[in-house]
Formats: C-alpha cells, sequence, structure tokens
C-alpha cells in the first residue's frame, strides 16, 4: 500500500463535477486516482492540491474510456502500483445533442462505452477489493434528466442516466451489509464544461436561479455516499423539479424541455 490512508478513484476529473469531487475527497485525507483524457489539466490540478497538503498522494492516468480497454488498463495502473481503491466516482461522461438517426452509430457505440460499459466494469473490477476489506464507496454521477420529460436532441442521454441510476440502486442494496454504498448523484444544471463541450452553449443563458456550482454537488454527493444514500437528487428546486413532473401535463413539462435544448439561431 500506498499509505494507510483511503484513496478514491475518480474518472473524468480534469473539470467540472470531477474536479470538484477531486477537491472534496482530497480536503476530506483521501488520496487520489484521478483520470481524463486532458492529461495537462489533470497535472494542473495535482500541483494545485499538493499545495495544501504534502501527506496525500495524487495518481494520474491519461485515459480515454471510449476505449473498450481503458477500465481494465485503469485496474492493471492500480494493482503495478500498488494502490488499493476505497472509493470510486464514475462522473466521466458527455451530452450528445442531436436527433437520433442523425447520430451516427459509432458516435452512440462510443457513448455508451463511457456511459454505461465502462462505468459498469470499472465497479466490477474494484468491487471485490471493496468486499474483501468491507469498505467501499462508489458514486455514479447521474442526472436529473430521467426525472423529466425528454428534451429534443437528446439521444441517448437520458436512457443511460436511467441505468446508472439503477445500478447504483442494485449495487447499493445488494452490498451495504458489507459497508458498501452506491450513491446515485443526480443534478441538475450544473456550472461546467458539460454544455459547451455538448455543442449547447443556448442553455447557458438560461436564469442564474436554475443552477448549481459544481462544488456544491460534489459536496452533497460526497455526503450522500458517506452517509449511506443510494440516491440524491440536487438542491431542492431539482427536487421540487422532479416532484411535480410526475402531475404536470406533459405538453407543459415538454415546453419546457423544447426551451431549454433549442437549436441556436443561425
Amino acid at each position: 500500500m500506498i499509505d494507510q490512508k483511503r484513496t478514491v478513484l475518480i474518472t473524468g476529473a480534469s473539470a467540472g463535477i470531477g474536479k470538484s469531487f477531486a477537491e472534496v475527497f482530497f480536503d476530506s485525507g483521501f488520496n487520489l486516482v484521478l483520470t481524463a483524457r486532458r492529461t495537462k489539466k489533470l497535472e494542473a490540478i495535482k500541483q494545485e492540491l499538493l499545495k495544501s497538503s504534502s501527506n496525500q498522494s495524487i495518481h494520474i492516468i491519461s485515459s480515454d474510456l471510449s476505449d473498450i480497454n481503458a477500465p481494465q488498463e485503469i485496474f492493471n495502473f492500480c494493482c503495478e502500483q500498488n494502490i488499493r481503491i476505497d472509493a470510486l466516482v464514475n462522473n466521466a461522461g458527455y451530452g450528445n445533442p442531436e436527433s437520433f438517426e442523425k447520430i451516427p452509430w459509432d458516435s452512440h457505440a462510443a457513448f455508451l462505452q463511457v456511459m454505461v460499459t465502462a462505468v459498469t466494469e470499472l465497479i466490477h473490477l474494484f468491487l471485490p477489493d471493496m468486499i474483501k476489506n468491507q469498505y467501499g464507496r462508489i458514486i455514479n454521477v447521474a442526472s436529473l434528466a430521467p426525472y423529466i420529460p425528454p428534451a429534443d436532441r437528446g439521444g441517448l442521454y437520458s436512457p443511460v442516466k436511467i441505468y446508472q441510476i439503477k445500478l447504483s440502486q442494485g449495487i447499493h442494496f445488494e452490498y451495504m451489509d458489507q459497508n458498501i454504498f452506491c450513491t446515485a448523484v443526480c443534478p441538475g444544471l450544473t456550472r461546467s464544461e458539460f454544455h459547451i463541450a455538448a455543442n449547447m452553449p443556448e442553455v447557458a443563458n438560461t436564469p442564474s436561479f436554475l443552477w448549481m456550482t459544481s462544488q456544491r454537488v460534489a459536496e452533497q454527493g460526497y455526503q450522500a455516499v458517506m452517509s449511506g444514500k443510494s440516491i440524491i437528487i440536487n438542491g431542492w428546486l431539482n427536487r421540487f423539479f422532479a416532484l411535480i413532473s410526475k402531475s404536470i401535463p406533459m405538453k407543459i413539462t415538454k415546453r419546457i424541455g423544447k426551451y431549454l435544448t433549442k437549436k441556436r439561431l443561425k
């Protein structure tokens, strides 16, 4: 073992919610294993965090989870470095905002690899050691999307987030008696690079009261998994939206979805 502190592996850790989870876990005394495609950003995060503590370790792995070999390579790295993973945050993800039939199948397949297969495989790889050590904390960063009517140009986003929620609940209730908790964190609009990367800059112009910071989402997610909750919808406003969407006519909520995902004016 690198030392006696617990270690968390965070995917998609170079920005946004993933970066905030890195900060929250580090502030809570965890060692970090951070993975993302952008190595320079991970290095910058590492150097910044280490300024506040020299007693914790940070390892970085450049990895693209759309590669089917990536989860196993991440696992092998941890084994080779003798790093025991006590907590796992499956945060890596992106949007694919286009009409379903217009998205090439290769893009759909890569999306499913990142959002479904890699998430599931990483849990499958690291869970046995968590069982052996009778300790594990797993966070799957899902979304508010499954709780509201599907938006236009949503592609497979809502379906994969439903999968992540159900996976989290299944893992949580199967292994909670072994001190292993798995939480689906379901944020709504969150200040990050997500909507720009997804070619949805118009969403950034929605009213500010609808937004949360990535730091607050990460803090709430951390608190939820540590207290043994299987799911958290971040923020009272998002919980309110999830509740009323069950009773408001679909036509009304669909208009809201169209507004939030409308195409940019040319």
